[in-house]
Parts: structure tokens; C-alpha cells; sequence
């Protein structure tokens, strides 16, 4: 039979051994922050003019440089890809930061998330991205046509009136007198 004693050792014992596991799992000493692309709009198929990029800081805001950072994109539905693949991982450079390097919305318009996971010392850290990919507006593709038809009408003009100028200077004045 159990005494007090005994009956309350158990109970305690597990308590310590629960705070000597989560005492031994430190929080992470550094942090994943969104520098550029958070709940960027992106065009469907077409290379957005700012990518994901994340800065790496240790606890006190300085930056990390060598921590290696992945960026990682829905596998189906609205997503992108890193240089045609799903996954991209860099580096960080001296001011901490990474650039998600070829990234390019897919055809699919929605929202989704790019994970982002940065180790660092033996820790990792997770951090998602918010993305939106949309159609191009439809004003927005014949923009260069626009221009293209007017150089090309400028062009033809410019011809034309050489042509009228020749033909008064040169051809006109040199026909035989019957025939002017």
C-alpha cells in the first residue's frame, strides 16, 4: 500500500521531469523578419518587380550572416516556383538579408503562402509570406502595341514624304519636256 508520501512522489517527480525537458529547449536566439513581399500582389506567369526577402537577426537586432534560409512554395493551386523549382535555399550575406532568387508567380490566381525556414546554431525558425497572384490587367499588355503602331505610322510617313520630295526634286525635273 501507498503511503502519503510515496503517492505524492510521483506526481512531483514527473512535474520536475517536465520542467528539466522544456528548461533544455531554449527559444530560438535569432528571428526571421519579412523585409520585402508580404502581401504582394503578383502577376500570373510574369516576374514580379519585388521577390521575398527575409532578414535574419539575432536577439539583440543585429544581423546574422552564414544562416541558411529556405523558401518553400505550395506544391498545388496558386503558388510560384524558385528558378522552376519549388524550393529555393541561400545564405545570408553579411547584412543578414536573403533574396528569394527566381521567383515566379504560377498561372494560377489566389492567395497562398511561401514558408520560409532559417536555421541557424542548430536552431530553426519558421516564418510564412503572403502572396496573391492575379491576372494582368488587360490595358496593361497592348501598352508596347500602342507604341510599336505608332512608330511603325511614323515611319511610313517619313518614307511617304521622302518619296513626294524626290519625286518633285528629281524624277519630275528630269522627264523629257513633253511629258512633264
Amino acid at each position: 500500500m501507498l503511503s502519503r508520501k510515496s503517492a505524492a512522489i510521483g506526481p512531483i517527480s514527473v512535474l520536475l521531469c517536465c520542467q528539466v525537458v522544456f528548461a533544455q529547449q531554449a527559444p530560438a536566439a535569432f528571428s526571421v523578419d519579412v523585409v520585402q513581399g508580404n502581401g504582394a500582389v503578383n502577376f500570373v506567369n510574369q516576374k514580379p518587380d519585388q521577390v521575398p526577402v527575409v532578414k535574419i537577426e539575432d536577439s539583440s537586432g543585429n544581423a546574422l550572416a552564414g544562416a541558411t534560409v529556405r523558401f518553400q512554395a505550395p506544391d498545388s493551386g496558386p503558388s510560384a516556383t524558385f528558378k522552376g523549382a519549388l524550393t529555393y535555399a541561400a545564405v545570408t550575406g553579411p547584412d543578414g538579408t536573403v533574396a528569394a532568387a527566381g521567383f515566379t508567380p504560377n498561372s494560377e490566381a489566389g492567395q497562398f503562402m511561401v514558408r520560409v525556414v532559417a536555421e541557424y546554431d542548430g536552431q530553426t525558425v519558421e516564418k510564412q509570406v503572403q502572396q496573391n497572384n492575379v491576372a494582368p490587367p488587360a490595358a496593361a499588355a497592348p501598352a508596347h502595341h500602342h507604341k510599336l503602331l505608332l512608330k511603325i505610322a511614323i515611319g511610313a510617313a517619313a518614307v511617304g514624304l521622302f518619296a513626294y520630295i524626290m519625286y518633285g526634286q528629281f524624277i519630275a525635273k528630269n522627264k523629257p519636256y513633253g511629258q512633264r
